[in-house]
């Protein structure tokens, strides 16, 4: 059951990536709020000239995709030091009661190695003039951007994949 959640969860990524534009920039709106597991959360870095963002909307989802494969984040942390690591957590979900509160412990659960932007209001998506995918529940998303435009679309959840395209995109 469990690898069927993951397979999910990661294929909802796969399905609901590719809408933008390889001129298009992606911006992150001003006013949002930084929020990580404690010392141990490597601070954002939104001036890094190159970035994966990763979109997240509670509405839909939970904070699954951060837990699954804590060393894929470590990974990054620790072997790509030159890689923006922005996930921003958009939307909340009253009835799941998904908020700011549910975020942070989240993280804390987990040990996420990153601070991550919390974004009640779904502004990054409206700003970012993003659609849902194929899969009108995907709500996360993947970019790759350099000096903030969008670049590609990495496959977070296929490893092999992910690896080749984070490589290539960090030779450029």
């Amino acid at each position: 059951m469990r690898r069927f959640l993951i397979s999910l969860v990661f294929l909802s990524c796969f399905f609901g990536c590719k809408e933008k534009d390889e001129r298009e920039t992606i911006r992150i709106p001003e006013g949002l709020e930084e929020v990580g597991f404690g010392e141990n959360s490597k601070e954002l870095c939104l001036s890094c000239p190159k970035k994966m963002i990763v979109y997240l909307n509670l509405e839909i989802n939970s904070m699954l995709l951060f837990g699954l494969q804590p060393d894929f984040w470590t990974d990054l942390q620790d072997n790509y030091p030159e890689l923006g690591v922005v996930c921003v957590i958009a939307g909340q979900n009253p009835e799941k009661k998904r908020d700011r509160d549910y975020v942070i412990q989240s993280l804390e659960q987990v040990q996420f190695p990153f601070q991550v932007i919390y974004d009640p209001e779904n502004r990054f998506f409206e700003l970012n003039g993003l659609k849902p995918g194929i899969n009108p529940k995907s709500s996360i998303k993947t970019f790759f951007t350099k000096d903030d435009v969008f670049h590609s679309s990495p496959e977070i959840g296929i490893p092999e994949i992910f690896e080749g395209q984070l490589e290539e995109f960090l030779k450029e």
